[in-house]
């Protein structure tokens, strides 16, 4: 390979080899995932998509996740932080699905999904701000926040919601 030519790729690979050091740092974990409903899905005429709960009242009494209590109390700061938090992911969710093309709406306690709307719900299992000083003084991931949810995607037919 002459030099020119290897001037020329030398940033490329560079950023390449930066990229796969990155990718092989992240870490992305999925516990406990279940097919439920297999098959073509007919086109909904809407996705609904509820704020993410924040404390196990906040869970539907239908949800596999109802009932099972928090390992620690919340203050009223908490669950106010939480339950603004499960909003914006919610809302955040319906921009993302609405980029996609496909109808989304954020729902609410008198939303009546219609058969085959699509009905998303999620509860937030933990919240974990991290340490903004280990992650100023140590850095690769030290003091990193993190965030624990559930999701839960359900599909309106004539007898209720059917999980997917």
């Amino acid at each position: 390979m002459n030099e020119a030519l290897r001037k020329r790729f030398a940033p490329v690979v560079s950023c390449l080899f930066a990229m796969a050091v990155a990718t092989g740092c992240a870490s992305t974990r999925i516990t406990n995932q279940q097919e439920v409903a297999i098959g073509k899905l007919p086109r909904p005429d809407r996705i609904w998509v509820y704020d993410f709960a924040a404390t196990a009242a906040d869970v539907p009494a239908d949800s596999p996740l109802a009932g099972q209590a928090s390992a620690k109390s919340q203050t009223p700061e908490q669950v106010a932080t939480g339950r603004q938090l499960g909003a914006q992911i919610a809302a955040e969710l319906v921009v993302q699905i609405s980029g996609m093309g496909l109808p989304a709406a954020r729902a609410g306690a008198g939303t009546i999904p219609q058969i085959n709307d699509l009905v998303i719900r999620g509860s937030l299992l933990s919240v974990n701000p991290g340490n903004e000083a280990e992650r100023l003084t140590i850095g690769m991931g030290a003091g990193a926040s993190e965030l624990k949810t559930a999701v839960e995607g359900y599909q309106m037919t004539a007898h209720g919601l059917r999980k997917l």
